[in-house]
């Protein structure tokens, strides 16, 4: 048994892969947030497979969002010895995703929750500017993440977008290109409600181009998923998405925006071996 502080951002999915690829680990317990397990699961992964057959994961959110957790535990989790000892093992999906890299050269980076282009991509630029110094000063993830995404919406610069969903092909101009494994994003949002882990999908959700008056009366409804009726919402099942814009935009996973369009996504099927409280079992 062994611990290691991460030593700064991006560093933990170098750390765990040495931890289990050098020094044997079994299973690996992560204390921290949704950007945290990220680097992580792109650690522990590599040519869509895990680098040790046998490896275990578990989760003890610690950040200041963590919207994967509220898919996991709800409002409730559980401490982490008794995840360790009477925790159960579930394989859980993962979303692989090719992009362009800040050097415009093709990368290949894995999520567990989220995938998102358009405003909710660039809210994440906003809240993750200065080392995250948003979220520190309010000192509240939720609340950064809310008044960042207003200032986003109100500005917001659309493109032509082109999106293949499996067979179905969808064009146009979208302020929200978003594909859910785990259920919320954006400090609580609930935009895939129909999400699940382990179902072998992914859940899409486009919202075309609206006017301001209509962003303002629909913000207050992403936390509760009560935005479904509004006219120019589209959401399905899929297996992969292909995403083409005119101009690049940015893309975030899990709540890092590593990189721009052109976007694929696609499932991996129950690959990750994933510790669930046992009394606490909700995605």
């Amino acid at each position: 048994l062994f611990w290691e502080y991460t030593e700064g951002a991006g560093t933990a999915g170098r750390q765990v892969r040495e931890a289990v690829l050098q020094r044997g680990a079994e299973a690996v317990v992560v204390f921290g947030g949704d950007g945290s397990l990220h680097d992580v699961i792109n650690g522990i992964i590599r040519d869509d497979r895990l680098i040790r057959d046998d490896l275990i994961l578990a989760f003890h959110p610690a950040g200041s969002a963590c919207d994967l957790a509220r898919t996991l535990y709800g409002k409730k989790h559980s401490a982490p010895p008794d995840l360790l000892q009477s925790g159960v093992i579930r394989r859980v999906d993962v979303g692989r995703c090719t992009f362009r890299g800040r050097e415009d050269m093709p990368r290949v980076s894995y999520f567990l929750n989220s995938f998102d282009a358009g405003a909710g991509a660039d809210t994440c630029v906003r809240v993750n500017a200065g080392a995250g110094r948003a979220k520190r000063w309010l000192r509240n993830g939720r609340l950064a993440f809310m008044l960042n995404a207003f200032c986003v919406l109100m500005g917001f610069s659309y493109t032509d977008a082109e999106i293949i969903a499996d067979e179905e092909g969808f064009s146009g101009r979208y302020i929200i290109i978003g594909v859910g494994n785990g259920r919320y994003i954006g400090g609580g949002m609930l935009l895939f409600p129909q999400a699940s882990l382990d179902d072998g999908w992914l859940d899409l959700l486009l919202i075309e181009e609206r006017s301001r008056k209509d962003i303002l009366r629909l913000l207050p409804t992403v936390y509760r998923g009560g935005f479904f009726q509004a006219c120019g919402v589209h959401a399905m099942k899929c297996k992969q998405v292909l995403l083409r814009t005119k101009r690049p935009i940015a893309i975030e996973l899990d709540g890092e925006v590593p990189g721009y369009t052109e976007a694929q996504v696609h499932v991996l099927p129950r690959l990750l071996p994933l510790l669930f409280p046992a009394a606490d079992l909700r995605a």
